[in-house]
């Protein structure tokens, strides 16, 4: 389990996540493979409180919002333009 760990606390550290901060602000003072074993077990602590709250990981430096009417624009200016309306009119 810890290899697996170390290789996603690898891959968070180069990812757009809270990982990365903290990994970033931990390899100035602790180096490199103590700051990925820190990630590791950071993540593992974020795991065991989602399954034990049993909700799904909202990463914090993400905007979920955001991301979610970047999705659907598209659709939804297809649905004003099929009931007669432009988003210019709005």
């Amino acid at each position: 389990m810890r290899r697996l760990f170390c290789e996603f606390a690898q891959a968070a550290s180069r990812s757009t996540s809270v990982f990365k901060l903290k990994f970033q602000a931990l390899v100035i003072r602790r180096g490199h493979k103590r700051s990925i074993i820190a990630i590791a077990h950071k993540m593992l602590r974020t795991i065991f409180v989602m399954l034990k709250r049993n909700e799904y990981y909202r990463d914090s430096s993400v905007d979920y919002e955001a991301l979610s009417v970047k999705r659907n624009m598209p659709r939804w200016i297809k649905a004003m333009a099929k009931f007669g309306m432009t988003p210019a009119s709005l």
